[in-house]
């Protein structure tokens, strides 16, 4: 999955000189999070969050750096973050989740060159998620431990196909050393049917304490 397809296109920006209080009244009444700060080409200069702007009101309440009458910082660019990571639209996903998660940090500039083109967002990762996994439907998941080894995958969907079973989605995950836990959600509400067939045919249908001891 790309970038491209998920980020928000229709953005709300600032610009550096907008003052905090105006950057403060668009994440409220857009109910967002993040402030992507343009300058003259939509050339991407910075960004700032609703974080940012609570840090820059405490700081000014309590003794920080003079920037004017009121003691605390005045515009969007005296705060802004200047040095960020950017995406493409060219990139995926899995790159977008890494760095949201080791950076600590909750959304994304999108750029093609200098000029930022969407934001990306964790909720808008965790929408794809859900996407991918097609958890909105009618379906159960069912949780199979295989050996690692593109065989056993197909023996697992040769056997659901057997079942007659529809499949919504289907995930494969590290577990243990040799391991795939196979997630698999299926269309179905009689998955106590499901889960014994599956291990008429020999496969171990895990159980919670299987995924606490991986």
């Amino acid at each position: 999955m790309f970038v491209g397809p998920r980020m928000k296109r229709d953005l709300v920006t600032v610009t550096p000189g907008a003052t905090l209080e105006e950057a403060a009244r668009l994440l409220t009444a857009h109910r967002i999070h993040h402030l992507p700060v343009v300058e003259e080409g939509n050339r991407l200069a910075g960004i700032v969050s609703d974080t940012d702007l609570r840090n820059a009101t405490l700081d000014g309440m309590f003794g920080g750096a003079d920037r004017g009458d009121s003691g605390r910082p005045v515009t969007v660019g005296e705060i802004m973050t200047r040095e960020m990571v950017t995406l493409t639209p060219g990139d995926t996903l899995d790159d977008a989740m890494l760095v949201l998660t080791r950076r600590r940090i909750g959304a994304l500039p999108v750029v093609e060159g200098e000029r930022i083109v969407g934001i990306v967002t964790k909720a808008d990762i965790l929408s794809a998620l859900l996407s991918t996994l097609d958890i909105e439907g009618l379906g159960v998941r069912i949780e199979v431990v295989l050996r690692r080894d593109a065989r056993e995958v197909a023996r697992l969907l040769a056997a659901l196909a057997d079942l007659d079973v529809e499949v919504r989605s289907l995930v494969l995950s590290p577990h243990g050393t040799d391991g795939y836990a196979a997630f698999v959600r299926v269309a179905t509400i009689d998955v106590a049917s499901v889960r014994g067939r599956l291990r008429v045919k020999g496969f171990a249908v895990g159980e919670l304490s299987d995924f606490y001891e991986a």
